[in-house]
């Protein structure tokens, strides 16, 4: 017993060198010879989790608070893993007995902030999140998570957000998430410059989704970049410089910057462009790019490449400079005239219309149309409304009623949605792919938005500077969709007489 204090000092200081075997070891010596030890046990439940074994740093936590149940450390660590088992409302319980237990412990304040912004408690996440500044005031990760919250109140607080997420930086310069989520909130402000030049942190974020790819040829540094002149393509020589351009996330994503390539190839230099194999018939009869291979496929000769999320920054976008040509994909001839056949087969204005996106990711519960909004629509005369969903009608919980008049199409692969949208005469869409597939094909498409959309969107306007065909229709308060339907019913009375 008289070594157990100085073996769990040993011990912790393995775990914070981030040798966890070796911190497993002495955690287990301890317990073997203080089976009472409750800080043993806890540990020994932080290094399960940090190992992803989430189910028995449970039980191990439960060890460690059935020995001492008034530390707020063990609660604070407990909601961690709850939330990694997906399980929230004991996440929950588990912040908020740390923070009765210590009312100023900041780690709890601010995943509790956090849990609570993931389920759309925005008012009482910034609280949260600002008794988590108040008691850490030097935690560059209650900074974040107070920026987060603020951003998602939308409107005005994303200036706030903005200052929240400086401050971070200003105790952590290095920190990639806290210069991630800067670029959304400056880019929500329609700060381009900064926002893009910020979102390059993204590659230094182990969180982001895409990892950035490195081939033997330099990435491209932009065009007027004296780097460049290592490959040839400075300024004054990008004639005839062949480079590879590369999509990194969604097809969202991808349809809304793949127009970059046109700005590359007016710079006189040769495009290739590793296209999504969904986009490829869209792409293939344009003069976007001049040549397209599939992932996966040989790589071609090049000198120099580039993410396209990467090409504003490079290009060096303003609101001035943003590519706004109205339609850069276009539909085979073959499948538009399929879908116009259809279409034309109805009377009176056609509608596409698209309500819910991938239900998996988690804002899609507050970016989806609620059905019975949607339902209101359905009395409007001299509308035939046509299904933009992906899948079968009725497998979800954002399923239209069986007497809403829309004609389901099920219209995939990608193209064949293509194909259904030319043929309308407007699509109205939440947050999806869609609103970009519309936009980028020149269609008329109104986009209704929750309280603290996407970046792209902006805030408080009503267009977009990224889709002059594009009408936008936002929340005002969260949750709030009566008052947006109210309006599309208005405006689609005043579009029709």
């Amino acid at each position: 017993m008289s070594d157990v204090p100085s073996s769990l000092a040993t011990a912790i200081e393995f775990h914070q060198k981030g040798d966890l075997e070796a911190a497993i070891g002495l955690y287990q010596d301890v317990i073997d010879s203080d089976p009472e030890n409750a800080d043993a046990w806890h540990l020994m439940g932080v290094v399960a989790h940090q190992r992803g074994n989430n189910d028995l740093a449970v039980k191990l936590l439960e060890n460690a608070i059935s020995l001492k149940d008034d530390v707020a450390d063990f609660y604070s660590n407990m909601g961690m893993v709850r939330r990694a088992l997906g399980d929230d409302g004991a996440a929950d319980g588990a912040f908020r007995r740390a923070v009765e237990i210590d009312p100023s412990h900041a780690k709890a304040l601010s995943n509790l902030a956090g849990l609570l912004r993931s389920n759309g408690a925005i008012s009482s996440a910034v609280d949260y999140a600002r008794r988590a500044v108040r008691a850490g005031p030097d935690d560059p990760e209650a900074h974040n998570n107070l920026g987060n919250a603020l951003k998602d109140s939308g409107g005005d607080w994303v200036e706030d957000a903005v200052a929240s997420y400086r401050q971070a930086l200003e105790l952590a310069p290095d920190y990639a998430l806290a210069h991630w989520n800067l670029s959304l909130a400056l880019l929500s402000l329609g700060d381009y410059k900064e926002g893009f030049a910020e979102m390059a942190w993204r590659w230094q974020w182990t969180g982001f989704p895409a990892r950035r790819r490195e081939f033997e040829q330099p990435h491209w540094t932009g065009p007027g970049n004296d780097a460049g002149k290592d490959v040839g393509i400075s300024n004054d020589n990008k004639e005839g410089k062949r480079i590879l351009l590369h999509a990194e996330q969604g097809l969202g994503d991808t349809l809304h910057f793949m127009r970059y390539a046109a700005v590359v190839k007016a710079l006189g230099m040769e495009v290739i462009f590793e296209c999504p194999a969904a986009l490829v018939p869209l792409v293939g009869g344009t003069d976007l790019v001049d040549e397209l291979i599939l992932p996966g496929d040989p790589l071609p000769a090049f000198e120099c490449h580039a993410a396209l999320l990467d090409l504003p920054n490079l290009c060096g976008t303003t609101a001035e400079t943003i590519p706004t040509e109205t339609a850069y994909v276009t539909v085979p001839a073959d499948i538009l005239e399929k879908w116009q056949t259809k279409v034309d087969q109805q009377t009176g204005f056609k509608i596409g219309l698209n309500w819910t996106g991938n239900l998996i990711s988690p804002i899609e519960r507050f970016r989806g149309l609620p059905p019975i909004e949607i339902e209101k629509l359905a009395g409007i005369k001299g509308v035939s409304w046509f299904s933009l969903q992906k899948g079968n009608p009725g497998e979800d919980a954002f399923s239209l009623p069986d007497n809403f008049p829309i004609s389901y199409t099920n219209p995939e692969p990608l193209v064949e949605a293509a194909g259904l949208i030319q043929a309308l005469d407007l699509v109205i869409t939440s947050d999806t792919a869609m609103a970009h597939l519309a936009g980028a094909l020149g269609k008329p498409v109104w986009v209704l938005l929750h309280h603290a959309p996407d970046w792209r969107w902006l805030i408080e306007r009503s267009d977009s500077p990224w889709y002059p065909a594009a009408r936008l229709f936002r929340q005002k308060q969260p949750g709030a969709w009566t008052p947006v339907f109210d309006d599309v019913k208005t405006a689609l009375a005043e579009m029709l007489g």
